[in-house]
């Protein structure tokens, strides 16, 4: 019985190698695929503005990246991936 088990497994594991050789590789030197982005920018002082411009940029699918600033104002960054029209 033992052994029909061990017998069982060698062939599950060269079958199920077959299948995984049979799939195309991807070269470890070749380079990832880039996304593209659009990237949107504005500068704002106070809260209710910046509150207001950020919803309405994630209603437009914009997601925030980063913000940088002084106390008096501050860069609001935001990115979407870059829509092409198909054909």
């Amino acid at each position: 019985m033992r052994a029909i088990i061990v017998a069982m497994f060698l062939v599950g594991a060269f079958v199920a190698g077959t299948f995984i050789s049979e799939a195309d590789p991807v070269a470890a030197d070749s380079p990832p695929k880039k996304s593209q982005w659009q990237y949107q920018c504005f500068e704002a002082s106070g809260v209710a503005d910046v509150t207001e411009r950020s919803n309405t940029m994630g209603q437009q699918g914009w997601e925030l990246v980063t913000s940088a600033g002084t106390k008096g104002s501050t860069l609001w960054c935001f990115k979407r991936p870059l829509w092409k029209p198909t054909k």
